[in-house]
């Protein structure tokens, strides 16, 4: 399944009719063994109730060679109970707030459970920690050859749509809903809880399946139905639905129409299957087709769809029959009659597939259709080793689009023709450079993860798709290049056959492509699949001897790996292409020679197809003809680019900017693409002050080390910025840890060293600064805490040691939701000189800091507007950070409690702010001194709170603490503009980490 690419599986199956049943193929490996679990059930639904009643009967048979004391079962349904489910702390740590929020009503369960072995009553024993896993203790021990019959009622409440299984009104996805044993083979027992990222493993078996519901509803299932005056009904519906041959043709008509009073009972059959799920509505409309397989089978092929989308769904019907026919060419022959895709309210994605049936969006009808070959026929353990379906079926999806001139994946719409490829610098780019655009952008800083090794659950929500979905199809394409695709396709062609209906491993698998090949292929199935190292290939040198044309290239990678290297002619055209071996940067001579025909060479490129999975690309080509590497032409392309061997890009962007000393500026920022970020990064943005006739701007220059020892990336860097009559000259070193990001706390840790040269007065000011920072949470609340250690000296043109100052700032805050989008926040700040600093020009302020670093974007901060000056009306959330204007600037210490919370219904928000300081501040109103303070107001959030403005209607600010006229009031509006949450490259890394 894909869920954003991202995805998720299971399958539908019943005992079959002898003339469609699978025929028998070869076995695997002698020790292997397999349950064998029998099904029968009776359900019937309740579509107002939204309820499921039924019994099972499942005969389980143990070919294990232990007897058995308990089975363990899986109950799904039960992880849409409560918050006290796996599937339940995943949503939150996906930052999905919808079921946590969710009424009991809009829940989901199973009870009504009686489970009964061979007549016998049998005890359940719950997962203290999984209500929808569960011991079923079996009376006696079920002996190694032995089969048991266990029979239990039981009653399923159909939740919402949150994932797979649910309604959204009248339009139902019946998946996971049945008591369903766990796997056990021969490394033992896999109870796993239901989660929405992280797929399935199942036993297969026969299923008899019937469905009672009113008579109105149109189902697609798993397995072949039995009913003949059900199979007259939808060969006349997709005839009439065959007649309409426009969107206008359908409507746009989405009700429910009423149920049928007279309900059907709809029986469905499939052995050699490993799940069972359905689909219902009222609403459907349906088209057939079919495939005629080449040994002369013939393949069913529907689509169920609603009048939403219907000319995307007229298409979708084209797809199912494409992806039966290349998966069966390039994989093995499908094996069951039919296969149909549905229409229907996924949570879980854009697509889940189900043995025979899967629901999907039309986008994903290949993928989706494609999972039947590895989730279903080849039952992999999915939530260990997700990639040998998701993957697998991925790289498959992407050779049927590319033989369709498209490309498929997350960036399936790039275009690589025309005008706009031409902007984002894709054009003529093959698809596996686009393929890898997701996974450099992870990768190049520190945030991907392996392909094996990892568990579905484990990976970061974007990385699930990024790594496990189109990285894995990318090293899958690059494999196929080494051994040949002959080879390849014949090694997936044993591997289906040897393994089908049956359980593989990765060490299964790679037995088998080794045995293909005819050679090791550890550097791949071992080190590549399961590590995250960072891969590049050299062009060292070139030369001509003997007429031969002699190519020096080096491995600089920490480990083995093979790439292709190309000779080209002055056109591009590709002249001749050999592989290296797998080596090492650490062989004897560090390096490999080659050897080509001379005639025509232009150039030697490593890779010229972008199937290695390297970062940077810019040291692949080495040009044979000029002065050692001709200096390639710079192009500029707006907003980003991909990496190229062909092309330097630089990146644009126009820049517009203005405060009241600079007034209105223009401007543009030049800069390497964050796409792939490099050990070398800059920005450059020159922005031309039209008051002042002057040029300010921002530059940058980073060196991106990643990773080093427990760090995931250090970054040294240099930043040097001009506005408002200052210069700004920041070098520091930033440390950003651990190495795995998502769900862990983050740690940031920055030395700086800034220097700010005010030019009117001539005076520089130099601070150096050691900060730390954590964050840590989930989609229910947010822990954020920031240590900063500043020495300040002030001017180092003249003898200031007695103004030299030591500052500790320390900030913690908790923000939490109390509903899906309404928030409350507590924040507890304190900050000490560490010697008393009467004499120095620094202070702590109660309403904001002073913004000695020029860390924030103030519109005003030579306060010449009354409206927009700094501090009295613009502040940067620093310090005290009170909302109205308190002038307290401590040289001492100073505290305080900083509490926010959205209202509801309104988009209005109210704070409190608490405050107190060491010595005794003035305050520019007419009473004593004093040392403890107040506000508190109303605040309105705009722009995602990018922009807010703070109403202070009581406080410290006013002569008796409320205030005297409506001047009084207005004078203390303020506001805070957070503009670096437009900051691309930030919102990028952040995003990036989830």
């Amino acid at each position: 399944m894909k869920k954003y690419l991202i995805g998720f599986w299971l399958w539908v199956a019943l005992p079959l009719l002898a003339s469609s049943q699978p025929t028998a193929k070869p076995v695997a490996p002698a020790a292997y063994w397999q349950q064998q679990v029998n099904y029968s059930i009776d359900v019937t639904l309740d579509d107002q109730q939204h309820m499921l009643t039924g019994r099972e009967e499942l005969v389980y048979t143990n070919n294990s060679p232990s007897a058995l004391p308990f089975i363990w079962f899986h109950l799904w349904p039960n992880a849409y109970r409560d918050d006290n489910t796996a599937f339940a702390r995943q949503q939150l740590r996906n930052d999905d707030r919808e079921f946590h929020f969710a009424t009991d009503k809009q829940r989901g369960f199973i009870d009504q459970l009686d489970f009964q072995v061979n007549g016998q009553p049998a005890k359940l024993e719950y997962d203290p920690e999984s209500p929808d896993m569960a011991k079923l203790i079996l009376p006696q021990r079920l002996a190694a050859g032995a089969s048991v019959t266990i029979t239990t009622p039981f009653r399923v409440k159909i939740p919402d749509s949150f994932s797979r299984f649910g309604h959204v009104e009248q339009s139902y996805q019946i998946t996971q809903w049945y008591p369903k044993p766990a796997v056990y083979d021969r490394k033992g027992w896999h109870p796993i809880p239901y989660l929405d990222q992280g797929e399935f493993y199942s036993e297969f078996g026969s299923f008899d399946v019937r469905i009672t519901l009113p008579a109105n509803y149109t189902v697609g299932a798993t397995g072949v139905l039995q009913n003949p005056e059900e199979q007259t009904r939808l060969t006349q519906l997709a005839a009439a639905t065959a007649l309409k041959k426009t969107a206008t043709d359908f409507g746009d008509d989405l009700q429910f129409p009423a149920s049928a009073t007279e309900t059907k009972t709809l029986r469905y059959v499939q052995d050699r299957v490993h799940d069972f799920a359905w689909f219902a509505d009222k609403r459907f409309n349906v088209l057939k087709s079919g495939v005629t397989l080449p040994s002369g089978r013939t393949v069913d092929t529907w689509v169920l769809f609603t009048n939403k989308e219907a000319s995307k769904w007229q298409k979708g019907l084209q797809d199912v029959d494409s992806a039966v026919v290349y998966y069966s060419r390039w994989v093995g022959e499908y094996p069951y009659s039919a296969v149909t895709a549905v229409d229907g309210a996924l949570s879980a994605g854009s697509g889940m597939e189900y043995p025979m049936v899967t629901v999907t969006e039309p986008a994903a009808i290949v993928h989706e259709v494609g999972h039947n070959w590895f989730y279903g026929i080849l039952a992999s353990n999915e939530r260990d080793f997700g990639w040998m379906d998701e993957g697998v079926n991925s790289y498959v999806e992407n050779r049927v689009a590319e033989l369709h001139g498209g490309n498929a994946g997350a960036l399936a719409g790039l275009p690589t023709k025309g005008t706009a490829a031409r902007l984002l610098g894709t054009d003529n780019l093959p698809g596996a450079a686009i393929n890898q655009i997701l996974y450099q952008a992870v990768a190049s800083r520190g945030l991907d993860q392996p392909v094996s090794n990892i568990t579905s659950a484990d990976y970061g929500k974007l990385n699930y798709g990024v790594i496990m979905y189109g990285k894995t199809a990318s090293l899958l394409k690059y494999l196929a290049a080494y051994v040949g695709q002959p080879t390849f396709d014949a090694a997936m062609h044993t591997y289906y056959e040897r393994w089908q209906f049956r359980h593989p491993y990765p060490e299964d698998m790679q037995a088998v492509f080794e045995e293909t090949a005819g050679q090791k292929l550890n550097w791949f199935f071992g080190t590549m699949l399961n590590g995250t190292y960072r891969y590049n290939a050299v062009i060292a040198k070139s030369k001509v001897e003997k007429g031969q044309r002699k190519v020096l290239v080096r491995n600089d990678s920490p480990t083995a790996f093979p790439f292709p290297v190309a000779t080209l002619d002055a056109t591009g055209k590709v002249l001749e292409t050999k592989w290296t071996l797998p080596f090492t940067n650490t062989d004897e001579d560090d390096s490999a020679v080659l050897l080509f025909k001379e005639d025509g060479v232009a150039a030697v490129v490593a890779d010229p197809e972008y199937v290695t999975p390297q970062l940077n690309r810019r040291d692949d080509h080495l040009r044979t003809t000029g002065f050692l590497r001709a200096l390639e032409p710079i192009r500029l392309r707006p907003i980003v680019s991909p990496e190229r061997w062909d092309r330097a890009f630089i990146n644009w962007a126009p820049v517009l900017g203005a405060n009241t000393s600079d007034k209105f500026m223009l401007g543009a920022a030049f800069y390497n693409s964050p796409l792939n970020v490099k050990k070398f990064s800059y920005l450059a943005m020159p922005m031309y002050s039209f008051n002042r006739n002057e040029l300010n701007g921002i530059g940058m220059l980073n060196l991106n080390i990643l990773p080093i020892q427990v760090t995931r990336r250090a970054i040294l860097g240099v930043v040097v910025q001009r506005f408002e009559r200052y210069r700004k000259v920041e070098p520091s070193l930033t440390l950003q840890l651990p190495h795995a990001a998502f769900d862990k706390p983050q740690h940031t840790l920055k030395i700086a060293n800034t220097a700010i040269y005010n030019q009117d007065a001539r005076v520089t000011t130099s601070i150096q600064s050691l900060e730390y920072g954590l964050g840590m949470g989930n989609a229910l609340r947010r822990w954020n805490a920031h240590v900063e250690f500043n020495y300040f000296t002030p001017d180092l043109s003249e003898d200031n040691a007695r103004t030299v100052a030591g500052l500790v700032r320390a900030e913690i805050s908790h923000l939490r939701h109390y509903s899906p989008r309404k928030t409350f926040s507590v924040r507890l700040f304190g900050g000490s000189f560490l010697q008393k600093a009467n004499d120095a020009p620094f202070r702590l302020g109660l309403s904001g800091s002073p913004d000695y670093r020029r860390q924030t974007m103030f519109l005003d901060r030579q306060q010449i507007s009354p409206s927009l000056a700094s501090q009295y009306h613009q502040f940067d959330e620093r310090d005290g950070a009170f909302k109205a204007y308190i002038p307290v600037l401590s040289s001492r210490w100073l505290t305080t409690l900083n509490l926010q919370a959205d209202l509801p219904v309104t988009p209005l928000g109210v704070f409190v702010d608490f405050g107190a300081s060491k010595e005794k501040a003035q305050v520019v109103i007419d009473r004593d001194a004093q040392r403890v303070f107040y506000d508190a107001g109303l605040s309105l959030p705009l722009f995602n709170k990018m922009l807010s403005f703070y109403f202070p209607v009581a406080g410290s600010q006013y002569s008796n603490g409320l205030p005297a006229s409506r001047k009084d009031f207005t004078n203390q509006i303020r506001f805070v503009l957070r503009l670096n949450q437009l900051n691309p490259f930030r919102l990028l890394d952040e995003q990036l980490v989830h």
